[in-house]
C-alpha cells in the first residue's frame, strides 16, 4: 500500500489560494528538488510506475493517428501534467496517490480548457521556433548551399571550406534551437501546477513560470546538470530506469513549485 507524504514535509508547505510572487532561492535548491522527487516516488512506487506506463501507452496510441494524433498529444500533455501535480499535492496533504490522478486534469474544476490552452501555446511556440531555425539555415547556408549539399553523392567530394561553413551554420542553428527550447520550457515548467493548484489563468501561469525560472537560473542550472546525469544512468538499462526517473522528474517539479511559490 502506498505511504502518503506528511502534510508539511521537508519544509515544503502546501499553499492555499493564488500563488504569491515567486521567491529567489539559492542554487543548492536545485539538488534538493531531486531529493524531494525521490521521496515522492518512494511514497507510492508501484502506482507511479503504473501511471507512467499508462501515459506511455496513451501517447503511443495517439501517435498512431495521422496528423491529429500528434497535435492531440501536444495539447493533452499539460492536462496529464496537471493531473499528476494534483496527485503530488494529494501526497503532500497526507492522502494516498491514485492511478485516477493521471486523469484529474480532465475534470479539475473547469481547469481542462486552461490546460489545453497551455498545450496550444506550447505547440504554436514550437512551430514558430521551427520556422526560425529554417530561416537561420537559409540565412547562413543559403539556397545555393543547400542545393549543393543535396546534390553531393560522395561525401569525400566536400571541400574543407564548405564543410567548415556547413558546420558553423549547423552550430548556429543548434544554438538557436537550444535557446528557444529552453525559453519555452521555462514558460511551461510550473504552468500546469499554477493552473490546477493556484487557479491561475493559462497565459498568466506561463508568464509566472517563466519569471520563476528566470529568477532562479542558478537552481535551475544545478537541477538541469543533475538531470543530465540521471537521464544517462536511467537510459543505460534499456531505458527501464525512466520508470523511476519520470516520477522523480514530476515530483521534483512539484517540489520546485512548492518552494518557489510558497
Amino acid at each position: 500500500m502506498a505511504t502518503p507524504l506528511p502534510p508539511q514535509s521537508a519544509g515544503f508547505p502546501t499553499p492555499n489560494g493564488p500563488a504569491p510572487e515567486p521567491r529567489k532561492l539559492p542554487a543548492g535548491y536545485g539538488a534538493s528538488w531531486w531529493g524531494e522527487g525521490w521521496r515522492i516516488f518512494c511514497a507510492a512506487p508501484g502506482i507511479w510506475i503504473g501511471m507512467i506506463l499508462i501515459l506511455l501507452v496513451l501517447m503511443f496510441l495517439l501517435l498512431l493517428v495521422p496528423i491529429i494524433g500528434g497535435i492531440a498529444q501536444s495539447l493533452l500533455m499539460p492536462v496529464f501534467a496537471g493531473g499528476i501535480m494534483l496527485g503530488c499535492n494529494a501526497l503532500a496533504r497526507g492522502e494516498p496517490l491514485r492511478i485516477a490522478h493521471l486523469f484529474d486534469g480532465f475534470g479539475s474544476s473547469g481547469r481542462f480548457g486552461a490546460l489545453v490552452i497551455i498545450g496550444l501555446v506550447a505547440l504554436a511556440a514550437s512551430i514558430v521556433l521551427g520556422l526560425i531555425c529554417l530561416a537561420v539555415i537559409f540565412a547562413t547556408i543559403g539556397i545555393a548551399g543547400l542545393t549543393t549539399l543535396a546534390s553531393i553523392t560522395d561525401p569525400t567530394q566536400i571541400s574543407l571550406d564548405a564543410l567548415m561553413s556547413f558546420g558553423a551554420a549547423l552550430l548556429v542553428v543548434a544554438l538557436v534551437a537550444l535557446i528557444g527550447t529552453s525559453l519555452i520550457a521555462m514558460a511551461l515548467w510550473f504552468a500546469p501546477a499554477l493552473v490546477v493548484l493556484d487557479g491561475e489563468e493559462p497565459i498568466a501561469a506561463m508568464r509566472r513560470s517563466f519569471h520563476a525560472c528566470w529568477h532562479n537560473l542558478g537552481a535551475m542550472l544545478v537541477y538541469g546538470l543533475i538531470y543530465i546525469g540521471l537521464a544517462i544512468v536511467a537510459t543505460i538499462p534499456m531505458g527501464l530506469g525512466w520508470l523511476v526517473l519520470a516520477p522523480m522528474l514530476v515530483g521534483s517539479c512539484y517540489a520546485g513549485w512548492r518552494t518557489i511559490f510558497a
